[in-house]
């Protein structure tokens, strides 16, 4: 019991280090907001608008999973692979619409096989780092 409880406060801490290192980083929406062109004709379409706006909430899950993170790690006694697939499908989801985003005001998105790469990838760091999100 107390070998299993020393484990889980390890992981915890590990965990709460480097949830507080990433938390710079910006989900793929709010980086390819950035990266757009506001001068592009299609910028000020309704379509545009509302994929930026839509964006948004990949930033706020960003956020609360950089904190729901450490705990769903405790809570489970350090079981990885629940956390890991529950971001991996969030870093899709962002990634689908980080693309739409792209297409919808004048920019490239990604197609579906770079996305799934980029997903894997994303997973492959998220089990190497204790199951904190890559995003």
């Amino acid at each position: 019991m107390r070998k299993a409880l020393r484990r889980t406060s390890a992981i915890l801490a590990v965990a709460l280090v480097l949830g507080f290192a990433l938390t710079g980083c910006a989900s793929q929406s709010e980086l390819t907001a950035i990266y757009l062109d506001p001068n592009h004709p299609k910028y000020s379409s309704r379509t545009c608008q509302n994929s930026l706006a839509a964006g948004e909430r990949h930033k706020d899950m960003r956020d609360a999973t950089m904190v729901a993170t450490p705990a769903i790690l405790l809570l489970s006694g350090g079981l990885l692979l629940p956390v890991v697939a529950v971001n991996a499908g969030l870093d899709a989801a962002d990634r689908i619409e980080a693309s739409t985003m792209a297409d919808n005001c004048g920019g490239q998105g990604q197609n579906a096989s770079d996305i799934a790469r980029d997903v894997a990838i994303g997973a492959s760091v998220g089990v190497a780092t204790g199951g904190l999100p890559n995003r």
